[in-house]
């Protein structure tokens, strides 16, 4: 059936005027398949019909008083917000599951689907995840923040995940469901738990001069910023700084500054005592930087820290004393700290989201990591090293490229890094039905710019908004003009010019690049 799509506008809200309207289409036999009322608008979801009917309906509508404009829309409000919901979340790259408040599986998206074996819609989630702790959050007549899950382990169909579940509130905070999220713990095909220097591949002379830069700076008590894009191996760099350095027979404690919401990002740095807070261990917890003593603390995005937070930490390094939440007492610290981050802090710190003292008190020693794309006559061995461990993985031995195969991959931009190459070359090894991975095996990351993304805890319209720019960025940048790019993504040219002044986009994001 052909379908028409209105929306109507007013000046001014008053009783049964959305009744009025209605009358209208009344009196010529025009059924209404769906409407949204809100106080100066009304949608309505109408068959087909033809342009003569529609300026009739107008005029008429026009006497009505109250009454602005009509117009008619390619989609419907909830409609348009649906469709960008789910187009989102089919872009994360963990498995997104939004459940009623009983539980009941109200949408997944495609990653849930792939992890949970015969998931569907419309039945209960303990159908597919037996968990006593999930069942009891669900079933539990208390709904406060202590009663969901946070970064818990659960085992499905022989694959390690982590677990999280949210409450989902309308915007009167009335109590409507849950967010549920599973990250797959894949094996790290990086290092085992303690990581040198040796570990860290690569010939290039620029990269090895890197490295050896790095040995210098680990024999130093000093702060460390590492910066470079992501998947540049940040992380392991810090892991091999720490083993060289002379506090390697102590702890070495990371923390993803960006992964933890800021209410309790606090708690996990500093700790915080007994009954310090609603919902607090009754015995307390100690912070990262007790956990590390003698060691060395790892901050990874340590550009998405907030303001108070930053504060915090510029005192730690200051006075080398912590304060755990709800003590009236210091305790001394003795920690090394390497910091790292994909974001440009000068920039942050012109536009005053990030603290230059602080910015001076982490960037003693600072190693910049080339993307992968600068060190191409690394990616061969590279690849051979990641594929000897994925043989083992999924018990294919000797998998070897083709040449075609590893010309792909060797001309390739690599926006992902080796992280991005993990992925590539897994999703090969899995493809291939023999031990020869070709051209056609090798199916790059269509997303780029989008797997950083992450969702934000009680925050979720934030994060689709986040995806929503990015994607209207990355056709726009490849159409090179608005109306060849909503002709191309299928949309009305206002609709794109709209969106494009809803999120603050400015010409010189995309039209020089």
């Amino acid at each position: 059936m052909d379908i028409k799509r209105i929306k109507i506008m007013f000046y001014i809200n008053r009783p049964h005027l959305t009744y009025d309207i209605l009358t209208v289409f009344k009196k010529h036999d025009i059924p209404i398949i769906s409407m949204e009322v809100y106080s100066n608008v009304i949608y309505l979801k109408i068959p087909f019909i033809s342009d003569d009917l529609t300026e009739e309906i107008r005029v008429e509508c026009e006497k009505v008083y109250g009454y602005d404009y009509m117009e008619e829309i390619d989609v419907m409000s909830f409609e348009e917000k649906d469709i960008g919901l789910k187009s989102v979340l089919n872009l994360i790259s963990e498995g997104v599951i939004i459940l009623d408040s009983k539980g009941v599986i109200e949408y997944g998206n495609k990653v849930s689907f792939d992890f949970i074996e015969n998931v569907r819609t419309g039945h209960l989630i303990f159908d597919f995840i037996d968990d006593k702790d999930l069942k009891n959050c669900i079933k539990s007549d208390k709904k406060s923040s202590v009663d969901f899950i946070k970064n818990k382990n659960i085992q499905i169909k022989n694959k390690n995940f982590l677990l999280n579940m949210n409450p989902l509130y309308s915007e009167e905070g009335i109590f409507c469901g849950y967010l549920l999220t599973l990250k797959e713990i894949k094996e790290d095909l990086f290092y085992d738990s303690v990581i040198t220097f040796d570990d860290i591949m690569g010939d290039d002379r620029k990269f090895r001069q890197i490295i050896e830069t790095a040995k210098h700076y680990s024999h130093s008590d000093a702060s460390i910023l590492l910066t470079g894009e992501s998947g540049t191996g940040k992380e392991m760099f810090a892991r091999a700084i720490h083993s060289e350095s002379k506090r390697s027979k102590m702890p070495f404690v990371s923390i993803n500054c960006a992964a933890i919401p800021d209410e309790l990002l606090e708690s996990e740095l500093f700790g915080y005592t007994a009954g310090s807070f609603t919902g607090a261990n009754k015995s307390g917890k100690i912070g990262i930087f007790e956990m590390a003593e003698g060691g060395t603390v790892f901050l990874d995005e340590i550009g998405e820290l907030n303001y108070h937070l930053q504060a915090k930490l510029l005192r730690v390094l200051q006075e080398k004393k912590i304060r755990p939440i709800g003590s009236a007492k210091e305790k001394d610290m003795n920690v090394r700290i390497i910091s790292a981050t994909n974001r440009n802090l000068e920039k942050l710190i012109n536009e005053g989201s990030f603290r230059m003292d602080l910015f001076y008190r982490l960037n003693i020693f600072r190693i910049q990591l080339p993307p992968l794309r600068q060190r191409q006559d690394d990616i061969p061995k590279l690849t051979n090293y990641f594929l000897k461990i994925l043989s083992t993985r999924y018990d294919k031995q000797n998998i070897s490229l083709s040449n075609d195969a590893e010309s792909t991959l060797i001309s390739y931009s690599w926006p992902g890094n080796i992280r991005e190459m993990q992925n590539v070359l897994e999703r090969a090894v899995v493809l291939t039905s023999n031990n020869t991975i070709k051209k056609e095996h090798i199916i790059f990351d269509k997303t780029k710019g989008f797997e950083n993304i992450s969702i934000e805890e009680n925050d979720f319209g934030t994060t689709v908004s986040k995806f929503e720019r990015e994607l209207i960025l990355k056709y726009l940048r490849k159409y090179k003009s608005i109306r060849n790019t909503a002709k191309n993504i299928g949309v009305t040219h206002t609709l794109l010019i709209n969106r494009i002044k809803k999120y603050n986009i400015e010409d010189d994001e995309w039209k020089n690049s």
